[in-house]
């Protein structure tokens, strides 16, 4: 009386097609919400949170754009006359940058829109990570919450490289994965050049080499074909990669900054060891800063839930490995410069989506699933929102210093330094090097010269005579008290809110 329209096999094809569609408008939904999120101050100059380092990027930028397109020669603003070769990371965002200047021109959203592209690519890859472990809606949960978290949202349209190191890591793990499941040549290779190039553009990355070993080997006794070659070539390849640009570029830069922070960081560890604050510091960074902390129940929960799966190994080998790369910066960089905890967010974000995988993998109707995900993120992130009203309370008293919850206070912008660079742009003539007391470099880059930055404090007659032979034409003081270790020369006071000395006049 009654035929069956469809075979079982077509109806499983159905169902995997309306999975898979239902899968790509929900990412392309949170990739929205992502970017709406990310938006706020695009157009802003580079003189908010950490504008010095997004100003360092956007100088080599600057310079790819106006002076030599070359990625083995990126240049800075400070330590004299140009060129000002450096030893820095791999220039792949400022080079990305600099070509779309020639069509845009030089603008801060066009800078900032390069970031927040990579920081979309980065939800893309994270679901695919959680949805091969887990499930769909683990992946999802995993990728809305890198889209809303707020640390992770500010630093998505800052300009440095550390939002593409993690795009770029996260692509390697996730084509690595479809091989390690389909055997697929395509993505092994694919992933081998995201990695390469992660590494490239932040050594950092390497980070990832724990719980990539975990994966491969577990392919390897799998017997998936290739797993000898792909592990020796994503173990060589970035390492020699990133060996001949550092031996390239070293020759010729003034300046290695690469190679001495790493041998700084390491000699710190070595003579140091753990000092007492470390642990802390660290908890404190991951509280406020990777949980927010408004995600600190769902990662927790997601931690214990993954602790106790067959996902342990590779869950705490990345744990592993953040805990290796917080120990080699030590808890004094980490206090100062935050975006040093950003490598542990895409682990946290998983983290959140599998804590939703215990409740949805019972329901087999798409609707029921959204709705059991969604109580069990509106239950947990409000519990969390509940623990994090009373951490005044709760919570070390030197863990609340500088209010680092606060993230809105990053997007306010340095009006001062911001006026005083544009009256150096306009008074200064555009090839004079300029000495400007401050203790960041954001005066140079934003007043379009090249010269030096020193901390007023350590401005004496001696290193202007010093900068002075090297070229220098005049000092910026930008504080309304004139400098008194000058012998008493008085230089011209601006009213955007600095002195003026000319170093022909004062030495």
């Amino acid at each position: 009386m009654f035929r069956r329209r469809h075979g079982r096999a077509e109806l499983n094809g159905i169902r995997r097609h309306a999975k898979w569609s239902f899968a790509f408008w929900a990412l392309a939904a949170i990739c929205l919400v992502g970017l709406l999120f990310r938006l706020k101050g695009i157009d802003s100059p580079f003189v908010d949170f950490h504008g010095w380092r997004q100003g360092d990027t956007a100088a080599v930028a600057r310079y790819f754009y106006e002076r030599e397109f070359n990625l083995l020669r990126p240049q800075l603003p400070y330590y004299g006359a140009p060129p000002n070769y450096a030893e820095l990371e791999f220039s792949l965002v400022p080079a990305i940058t600099a070509g779309l200047y020639y069509i845009f021109g030089e603008t801060p959203w066009v800078a900032r829109t390069v970031i927040i592209l990579f920081s979309l690519w980065s939800l893309v890859s994270v679901y695919r990570i959680g949805a091969h472990f887990w499930g769909l809606w683990p992946g999802l949960v995993a990728a809305l919450t890198m889209a809303v978290q707020p640390f992770y949202v500010y630093f998505s349209r800052s300009f440095q490289p550390d939002v593409p190191m993690i795009a770029l890591t996260l692509a390697a793990l996730a084509d690595f994965l479809v091989w390690s499941r389909e055997g697929s040549l395509f993505h092994a290779r694919r992933g081998c050049l995201w990695l390469t190039l992660a590494v490239l553009v932040k050594p950092p990355a390497a980070i990832v080499y724990l719980p990539l070993f975990i994966w491969w080997w577990s392919a390897h006794r799998s017997g998936q074909k290739g797993s000898l070659s792909v592990g020796i070539t994503y173990l060589l390849v970035p390492a020699a990669a990133l060996l001949i640009y550092l031996r390239s570029i070293h020759g010729i830069a003034e300046h290695p900054f690469v190679s001495s922070i790493a041998t700084s960081f390491t000699a710190r560890l070595l003579q140091e060891g753990i000092p007492e604050e470390w642990y802390g510091d660290v908890g404190r960074g991951l509280f406020f800063f990777v949980c927010t902390p408004f995600f600190a129940l769902p990662v927790l929960l997601g931690l214990l839930r993954g602790l106790f799966s067959q996902e342990r190994l590779w869950i705490a080998a990345w744990a592993a490995g953040l805990a290796g790369f917080f120990l080699l910066v030590g808890n004094h960089v980490l206090n100062n410069l935050q975006y040093y905890f950003l490598p542990a967010v895409p682990l946290a974000a998983l983290l959140v989506g599998l804590s939703a995988e215990r409740l949805t993998a019972r329901e087999t109707v798409l609707f029921r699933r959204a709705t059991a995900a969604s109580m069990v993120l509106l239950v947990l992130v409000g519990g969390s929102f509940l623990l994090s009203a009373t951490f005044q309370r709760l919570l070390p008293e030197r863990w609340l210093r500088d209010q680092p919850w606060t993230y809105d206070s990053w997007y306010e912008l340095d009006k001062g330094i911001l006026t005083v660079s544009r009256a150096l742009e306009q008074i200064t003539p555009d090839d004079a090097l300029v000495v400007i007391a401050e203790g960041s470099p954001r005066g140079l880059f934003n007043s379009h010269r090249f010269g030096w930055f020193i901390p007023p404090e350590d401005c004496t007659a001696d290193y202007l005579a010093g900068v002075r032979a090297e070229g220098a034409r005049y000092l910026v003081w930008p504080e309304e008290k004139a400098p008194t270790q000058f012998n008493g020369l008085a230089g011209e006071w601006h009213t955007e809110g600095f002195w003026l000395f000319d170093l022909e006049k004062l030495l």
